[in-house]
This record gives C-alpha cells, structure tokens and sequence, in this order.
C-alpha cells in the first residue's frame, strides 16, 4: 500500500517509440496496472509509418503523444521527452518492455529515503539484469562497470534538474549505441549508481530489436560507427581503468562490423592499431581474406 499523498514523489516516465503498436500499448497498459497516482505518460514517436498516434490517444486519453516529423534515432526522442516532462525524476522505458507490479512504489521508496543524493541518474534492475554483489544500493566506478560487476539492461530513472539544468547532459544522436555513449561519460564522472530493486522486465518479441543479429548485419555501418566513437572518446579513460580487453574487444567490433558493411580501409586502420594493444589480434587478419558470404555466416554462427 502507498503511504500519504504528500509522500509520493511525481514521476514522469518516457516511452520512445518506432513502428512499434502493439508492443507499446502493452507498455502503456503495465504503467496503468500500477499502483501509483502521480505520475505522467509521454510518448515520444521517432516518425513511424504508419503513424499510430491517434489509436493510442484514443485507446489512452491521458497519454500526452509526441510525434516527431522526421526519423532521427532514439536518443533525439529520448531528449525531446525529458525537456516535455513536467515532474523533475523522468524514467526512460522502451516501448517493447513493461513495468513490473509495484515498480513506482519502489522508486519512490529509494528516492523519499535517498532526498540528499544529487546524482544525475539511478540505475534500477531490469529482470535480465545480473548483479555480483547482494547490496541495496551502491555507486559503482567506471572500473568496477567494465569488470562486469553489473551486467545486462536497467532501467534509468534520471533527475532532470540535475542531469540537465546543472551538467547539461544528454543523449547523443548516434542510432546506435547513443545510450551507452552517455552512460560512459556520466559513469566516469559520477558512477554507475544502482538500486537493487527490478522493476521492469525485458521482452524479447519484437522483431526490430538492436540485438536483432540479421539487424545488426544490415546496419553494421552504424555499428561500426558505434565501435569506433566509443574507441575516439574514452580510448584514454579504458586504458587508465585497466580494461585494455575491453577497449581490444571495441576493436575487433570496429573491425568485424567495418568488413560487414564493405569498408575495408576503415576495417584495415583499426586492424593495424589494435596490434599495440595484443599480438592475438593478429588472427583477425584471416577476415579480411574470406568472402562476404563466409564473412557473414562466421557472423550469424558466432551471434548464435
């Protein structure tokens, strides 16, 4: 059961969406199963097609809907919510996952015992989250997140007076990758702060998800450029946390997805600098010899 009125913390929770109906209105049903009052629903449309925002409305009245007149990738959208919430704490959810019962009781609870932290973001569990360490609430360093202490998807919930009115954060644009873009910067600077509570669980029906493996060959110029932004801005930050096997395993990222997508002098520069940081490395050398067609079924059989 909920406490008093007063001591409920208002709360704005952000769906992005993209040619994705059906999974978000199963979303938007979790968030009104909740047992919880002050609360807002945006949803921010990246321009599907068919446009969908008027079933929603109708079926969802109180669903304040967003639709963006150009496709410009998750984070946009994601920014575009966060500046309409009306309440200070925004939780960003993805249209295909749904809320867990009792979710917004559970942050609350965190936030009302937690009112003197000042960080620009919190980290609950999603259900195929994997926590190390049995903690209520801990802030993990940029070390510790890239030793795998905490692996698999959370949920953010982000303090927008903090996140955006006093470090002035916010999603880049990449289409892919955009996210763990900003987590690393923020990571660096202020931790990785999680509560041990789940409150979301992450499905795995929709079609068009990044880990899609057929999605992932499709647009591996995207994610090569994902790879490659993550080695140009914090090359500097993984070699000083010692996690050069992960910086090499961006690498290899940079040079699998460059093949894939046809640029093999992008897929060749990467090859080369990433010689300094293992000899290993040098086995990948054999990728650039094989057919495209081997190339991606090597792909698909390592995917699987």
């Amino acid at each position: 059961m909920l406490e008093k009125h007063n001591k409920i913390t208002p709360i704005s929770i952000v769906i992005t969406t993209y040619n994705r109906e059906i999974e978000l209105q199963r979303c938007i049903e979790s968030i009104l199963e909740q047992n919880y009052q002050d609360y807002e629903i945006l949803v921010v449309d990246d321009h599907s097609i068919p446009c969908y925002k008027d079933k929603i409305i109708n079926t969802f009245p109180n669903v304040k809907y967003i639709y963006l007149e150009v496709n410009s990738g998750p984070g946009i959208a994601r920014n575009r919510g966060i500046q309409e919430a009306r309440y200070n704490f925004v939780a960003i959810m993805d249209d295909d996952d749904i809320f867990i019962p009792g979710a917004f009781e559970k942050i609350n609870k965190f936030l009302l015992e937690n009112k003197d932290l000042n960080d620009p973001v919190f980290h609950f569990l999603c259900s195929t989250t994997i926590l190390k360490e049995n903690i209520h609430y801990k802030n993990y360093s940029f070390q510790e997140y890239l030793q795998g202490i905490v692996s698999g998807d959370t949920t953010h919930v982000i303090n927008k007076e903090i996140f955006f009115n006093k470090y002035n954060y916010a999603f880049p644009d990449s289409r892919i990758g955009a996210e763990l873009l900003l987590w690393y910067k923020i990571i660096i600077n202020h931790g990785y702060f999680i509560i041990n509570e789940r409150i979301v669980k992450v499905l795995d029906d929709s079609q068009n998800r990044l880990t899609n493996t057929s999605r992932q060959i499709s647009q591996a110029p995207l994610f090569a450029q994902y790879q490659i932004d993550i080695i140009k801005e914090f090359e500097q930050e993984l070699i000083e946390a010692g996690c050069v096997s992960h910086l090499i395993t961006k690498y290899r990222g940079a040079i699998v997805y460059s093949i894939l997508a046809n640029n093999y002098g992008v897929a060749w520069k990467y090859f080369k600098a990433s010689l300094k940081y293992s000899k290993k490395q040098f086995s990948f050398i054999l990728l650039f010899l094989l057919p495209k067609v081997g190339i991606n079924k090597l792909f698909l059989m390592y995917r699987k």
